[in-house]
């Protein structure tokens, strides 16, 4: 099961259910000799459905990423085939310049006469005179000669050129195919999403939401005390740092560590109560613009493709929270190739390769989870990364 997908809560599941009719969804009374359904038959088919959707979720996540790699081939193809019409004009407009150069010199010819090259020469009355004649016919030879052969060049370079810009275009639009037909996939599996969403019932949908409030609360812990394990090595490497530089300073600061203890203790105990912060309150310190744009689009609805303002997916709703305006920056896999850090600050990204989210402290992170969810707060995903913007 992959790691980011979460089963939808409950107030999705209302919201869903609402849309198309919950009566729908609920099995038709039976007479008592009927067999009665188990609970753990209902726990087997909310298992089932979870296991289907997290399997499509993660088809979802990884076709954005591919998606944005096929645009983004299309846009660079495009701007190659920009660059090559542009020197194709450049080149056009100098060998229209060299024509028009040659042909003067032809019609300045024709008019004067082909003696007049001759009479030129002829007419000198010193051998000097005939000797600064004969090298200014032969500078102007020359110069006939270099723009032919400029213009031969040129051309040469022409039809180059539009060899490049006719395989870009090929290229642009093999991309742009390959784009929509990840698009069209894309939103099928959105309308399988929902049909398994609406084909549960309200007791399997239910256990869905209560086994998500217990794996929220599992994964808070986890990173919760990961956070405090690292705090309390970071405090030890401080005391022997400080013990070996010697004299009183190991000494405070191993009464400092003994505070900053309690201070772990005092963060866990608070984050118990930040276990029920899928109630969305915003904490009355919350550092860096990121996460503050990240609280603005709590409770938005998950769309694939979207980048706001309206809707996210999960690297729209990131891009934005980074970047301040509603424009992709990047997918979750390559915002694993940003600056890893061991110890995060809220605004940081929470990644895997095809999930992501924003950092906000205590193990969370805010994150569009997924088709029929919101954007919300949740804990950071067991063996996701820390990366900088």
């Amino acid at each position: 099961m992959s790691e980011h997908t979460r089963p939808f809560s409950r107030r999705a599941f209302v919201g869903t259910a609402a849309a198309f009719g919950i009566s729908l969804c609920l099995p038709p009374l039976m007479p008592a000799k009927a067999h009665a359904v188990t609970a753990a038959e209902k726990q087997a088919e909310a298992n089932a459905a979870l296991e289907k959707l997290n399997a499509m979720q993660e088809k979802l996540d990884r076709a954005e990423v591919s998606l944005y790699a096929a645009e983004t081939e299309r846009d660079d193809a495009q701007a190659r085939m920009d660059e090559a019409q542009g020197r194709i004009d450049s080149a056009s407009s100098r060998i229209s310049e060299l024509q028009d150069k040659l042909g003067n010199r032809a019609r300045s010819m024709y008019r004067s006469g082909s003696s007049t090259f001759l009479d030129l020469l002829l007419g000198a009355t010193t051998f000097q005179a005939f000797a600064s004649n004969w090298d200014l016919l032969n500078d102007m030879n020359q110069n006939d000669a270099d723009m032919v052969e400029e213009t031969k060049t040129l051309r040469s370079e022409v039809e180059s050129e539009k060899a490049v810009y006719e395989e870009q275009r090929n290229v642009a639009a093999q991309k742009a195919e390959e784009a929509e037909a990840v698009k069209k996939e894309a939103e099928s599996l959105v309308s399988q999403m929902e049909e398994t969403y609406n084909s549960l019932s309200e007791e399997a949908a239910q256990l869905l939401a209560e086994e998500e409030a217990a794996r929220e609360a599992a994964a808070l812990a986890a990173a919760q005390a990961a956070e405090e394990e690292a705090r309390r090595q970071a405090e030890e490497e401080e005391r022997r740092q400080q013990s070996n530089s010697g004299g009183n300073s190991g000494g405070n600061s191993g009464g400092g560590s003994g505070s900053g203890g309690n201070s772990g203790g005092s963060s866990s105990g608070g984050s118990s109560s930040g276990g029920g912060s899928s109630n969305n309150s915003k904490p009355q310190t919350v550092g860096g613009t990121a996460v503050d744009r990240a609280y603005g689009e709590l409770g938005k609805p998950y769309s694939w493709g979207a980048v706001g303002p309206d809707s996210y997916d999960c690297s729209g709703l990131v891009s934005y929270c980074l970047l301040g305006r509603h424009s992709r920056l990047g997918t979750a896999a390559s915002f694993m190739g940003y600056t890893r850090v061991s110890n995060p600050k809220p605004g940081d990204i929470c990644c895997n390769d095809h999930h992501c989210g924003i950092y906000i402290g205590d193990g969370q992170m805010i994150h569009a989870p997924r088709t029929g969810d919101v954007v919300k707060i949740s804990a950071v995903h067991s063996g996701m990364i820390y990366t900088r913007y």
